[in-house]
């Protein structure tokens, strides 16, 4: 499968200038037989903790991205921010369909607390997965990077995990390593899928990037913004994981009694 990587520069709370930029991506990734193309996390405003801006663009993004999906005959992976019901906000990464439908949602699971980001969003609690062709798929957001357990989690049901995020320059370290990390551990393909320039004070390098299940990376977009592409295949998890067969060692009864 054909997956197209949207490394862009988002123009910081300013979704009116967004939508044309990301609308020549979706056709780019159609003019290069993309399958999936993939937008950062917040993929249309920046990383905002306004929810007074960010939640009414979202009844406007979903949709957007739902149409466009069906006119490019393309899946689309897209972050956007929804209501809660007990007055905060849902960080939410969703992929549409060619058919319109969302055919996978998730919320991020671990809001970072450390920037006070827990004041503002609520908690995910499920891990969400789809099935594009013959690769099986899940999603987590940005800081959930950091917590190997989900990964293991839902590895044992998928070929490739995705990683929208906003991750800043002067962390970029930790970005690459656990990337690289999280797909040799779970033995899948992870797509680190990041935004390049500067909003609202903040730097973010790009370094998006395609890795294998054997830690090669396929795809490094660097700090450039534009359409990237990589190929996968459903059958090269299969080949590493038979080939050196490390998930049958682990012993998840004991690690029950030390966590």
């Amino acid at each position: 499968m054909r997956i197209a990587i949207a490394q862009t520069e988002i123009v910081y709370e300013q979704y009116q200038k967004n939508k044309p930029i990301a609308d020549a991506l979706i056709g780019m990734a159609q003019a290069m037989d993309a399958r999936l193309l993939l937008f950062p996390e917040m993929s249309f405003t920046g990383f905002t903790m306004h929810t007074n801006y960010s939640i009414p663009v979202g009844l406007d993004t979903v949709p957007w991205i739902q149409q466009a999906a069906a006119d490019h005959h393309l899946y689309i992976g897209f972050g956007w921010v929804r209501a809660a019901a007990n007055g905060k906000a849902e960080n939410h990464y969703s992929i549409a369909a060619p058919d319109g439908n969302l055919v996978l949602d998730t919320i991020k699971l671990h809001p970072f607390s450390y920037a006070k980001e827990d004041q503002y969003f609520e908690k995910g609690n499920t891990l969400s997965t789809c099935q594009i062709d013959d690769i099986r798929i899940g999603c987590f957001i940005c800081y959930d990077l950091r917590f190997p357990e989900i990964f293991s989690a839902v590895s044992k049901e998928t070929d490739c995990i995705l990683l929208p995020a906003n991750w800043p320059e002067r962390r970029r370290l930790h970005w690459c390593s656990l990337l690289t990390a999280r797909a040799i551990e779970n033995q899948v393909y992870l797509a680190g899928i990041n935004c390049v320039g500067i909003q609202d004070g903040q730097r973010y390098s790009g370094d998006s990037r395609l890795i294998a299940p054997d830690g090669e990376v396929l795809l490094d977009c660097r700090n450039a913004a534009g359409c990237f592409l990589c190929d996968i295949s459903a059958k090269t998890v299969t080949e590493t994981r038979c080939s050196f067969p490390v998930k049958q060692d682990r012993r998840p009864d004991f690690y029950r009694t030390i966590l």
